[in-house]
């Protein structure tokens, strides 16, 4: 299957290649655009054939149950869902201010000259390798954010919150500063691209500078969308850097953000190699690699369904 999409792959670039170098360039680029889709088709159908003796033998209970138990053959994706939802959310709660906020700190406050620098450092940070994040984040921020959270409970409740600090808010903190830089080009994009006439405008019927901010983030609600539903496919999908602060505990279903969880990318990545040990956990693998593409299908499915509404 996978000599099969190699195969798929090379023949789908050769054509492509060959149509943009011989024939129209329009045509060409259609050819490219029909490769990618193909190509990403290709990848979820075989993740479903490689998942079906799993799907075949758990059924639904797969996707219900929160068991993790290999010696027994019992598995179940629930948690790694549930821990992947939390961190998500965790993540865009906290990215999208600071992206918006970078966003129209570059454009509308800091003076020409420091502009671009400060928006090269934030494009920058984007480029780190992620294991680089995980690493600040297992021994920097997950301690600090343990402690930070221990000491406001034991003065508030007088209890401590976090027993570890390897745990889903962790994780979800470490997402948000890792996609912010993706979400705040998309929306510094669409920034400069806003119409001077349509500034001139704002300005003239006496618009404060907080309200011209308002308006012009109005007018760029595609960017801001664009920038959300990236940022969030890409909290979704990290897994190296998750893997290192997330806890790793799959065995229950966990809720409270500040207990260590899992989540499907690092589920994955923790349990892939010992995986053919066992008779049943690479199907279940794959079920698990094929609920996170159907999962990201149904969030650009939302994005271009509001991008399509708010253009027409």
């Amino acid at each position: 299957m996978l000599g099969l999409l190699l195969l798929l792959f090379l023949g789908f670039y050769a054509v492509s290649a060959a149509a943009l170098i011989f024939l129209k360039f329009r045509w060409g680029m259609r050819v490219v655009g029909l490769a990618a889709v193909l190509i990403l088709g290709s990848i979820a159908v075989m993740f479903a054939v490689y998942s079906a003796p799993a799907l075949a033998k758990y059924g639904l209970s797969l996707f219900t149950t929160a068991e993790w138990d290999p010696g027994a053959e019992r598995y179940g994706l629930l948690s790694a869902i549930v821990g992947t939802l939390i961190s998500s959310a965790i993540a865009i709660t906290v990215a999208m201010p600071l992206a918006v906020s970078a966003a129209v700190a570059i454009n509308e406050f800091l003076p020409s000259r420091v502009r671009w620098v400060v928006a090269s450092l934030l494009d920058l940070t984007a480029a780190m390798p992620t294991v680089i994040y995980g690493l600040w984040g297992r021994d920097v921020l997950g301690p600090a954010l343990a402690a930070g959270l221990n000491a406001l409970g034991r003065w508030l409740l007088g209890v401590e919150p976090v027993r570890a600090p390897l745990n889903l808010l962790t994780a979800g903190v470490l997402l948000a500063v890792m996609i912010t830089p993706y979400a705040a080009a998309i929306i510094r994009e669409g920034y400069v691209l806003i119409p001077r006439q349509i500034e001139e405008a704002i300005y003239a019927v006496g618009a404060t500078r907080f309200e011209a901010v308002l308006i012009k983030l109005r007018y760029i609600k595609q960017y801001v969308a664009g920038g959300f539903f990236l940022a969030l496919g890409r909290a979704m999908g990290e897994t190296a850097a998750v893997a290192m602060v997330v806890g790793g505990n799959y065995v229950r279903l966990v809720l409270n953000p500040v207990d260590p969880g899992i989540t499907i990318s690092s589920l994955i990545a923790l349990q892939f190699p010992n995986a053919a040990n066992y008779l049943y956990m690479t199907p279940v693998l794959y079920a698990a690699a094929l609920t996170l593409v159907l999962m990201g299908l149904v969030i650009n499915g939302v994005a271009l369904y509001l991008l399509y509404r708010w253009q027409v």
